[in-house]
């Protein structure tokens, strides 16, 4: 699929799926809080005990991204970085709530919308440039940048 194409996806089963990431991610973590805490000699479950809000958040997290970025995409018939903004505005705000402060939700909605929506927007992983041909890649850089010539014509 490439970027900016629509194709159908179930809200409820991308954030299912994301939500079990997160909560793996989240388990991870809580592991190595566990294993680090001042506290020595203490007992695998002291993991979900002492730091089970590290799993419980993590997948909130994933979970409400991609389940807003599904719902956002669906809604909009759009594949774009306005889906993944709103979608890291939503996260962003379960982080902000997490703190019990209003100041910090908005804080991290407008930080992880905008990380989010740059992220997708440059091409994420793949770069906005891959699977272009040596030509489409020059033409695209060529067109990044004007020349001093090109400035003067549009004056």
């Amino acid at each position: 699929m490439t970027k900016g194409t629509y194709e159908k996806k179930d809200w409820k089963s991308e954030a299912a799926k994301y939500t079990l990431g997160g909560a793996g991610a989240g388990l991870f973590v809580s592991a190595f809080q566990t294993a680090y805490s001042p506290r020595q000699g203490g007992k695998a479950m002291d993991m979900f005990k002492k730091f089970g809000g590290s799993i419980t958040f993590m997948a909130a997290m994933g979970g409400i991204f991609a389940g807003v970025d599904a719902a956002v995409s669906e809604a909009r018939q759009k594949d774009d970085y306005v889906n993944s903004a709103v979608a890291g505005c939503a996260a962003g705000l379960v982080a902000g709530i997490r703190k019990r402060s209003i100041p910090a939700a908005l804080g991290s909605c407008a930080f992880f919308g905008t990380t989010m929506g740059v992220y997708d927007m440059s091409g994420g992983f793949e770069g906005k440039m891959h699977g272009m041909t040596r030509d489409e890649r020059d033409e695209y850089r060529a067109g990044l940048f004007a020349s001093a010539e090109d400035l003067k014509k549009k004056q």
